[in-house]
């Protein structure tokens, strides 16, 4: 368990994080712009969340001597696989018709952050839903994320938990202080 928590303090455990989600992105970008396969609304929601996680992470490498910082930001990062997750599954729920979707062909970006038409190379969503190519070993594209993002949140998630500890024991140490 401690070589567990330490690892959270390792750079390399974050850069191979960061390398692990531009990798995510990288195969998303093949698909569309080599094998013309467009992103739906979802899929492009499922980037902005891995976007996101990579930012985290980021910060997370560059402050992960700092305890706080660091755990706000393996939060953050469980936060935003998380969305990814979450999204992911829909998507696949769509897919497979469990899930009746109102999916359009916008992003669906709240109007504060319209990613779409900042990014819309990287955001634009040109697909339909329910959809997804086929992948490695006969998965869909969804099907992959619903595995590729699986397992990091289950790190994420381990991670978080041997770093709680740590947050009640500070706690209590600052409210006997007082």
């Amino acid at each position: 368990m401690k070589f567990l928590y330490e690892l959270g303090q390792s750079a390399y455990f974050w850069l191979a994080g960061i390398i692990y989600l531009i990798s995510m992105e990288g195969i998303a970008l093949y698909y569309q712009y080599a094998l013309q396969f467009y992103p739906c609304a979802l899929c492009v929601q499922v980037r902005a969340w891995v976007v996101g996680a990579i930012f985290s992470s980021a910060v997370g490498l560059y402050f992960r001597s700092n305890f706080w910082i660091r755990f706000f930001c393996l939060t953050l990062t469980l936060a935003f696989i998380s969305g990814a997750l979450y999204t992911s599954n829909y998507a696949w729920g769509v897919e497979n018709g469990t899930v009746i979707s109102t999916c359009s062909m916008g992003a669906g970006f709240p109007a504060f952050m319209p990613l779409d038409q900042w990014l819309p190379f990287f955001f634009g969503a040109n697909g339909p839903c329910g959809q997804s190519p086929i992948m490695w070993f006969g998965f869909s594209m969804v099907e992959s994320l619903l595995i590729t993002l699986g397992l990091p949140c289950i790190v994420l998630a381990l991670l978080w938990f041997l770093h709680f500890p740590h947050v009640v024991k500070s706690y209590v140490k600052l409210m006997r202080a007082q």
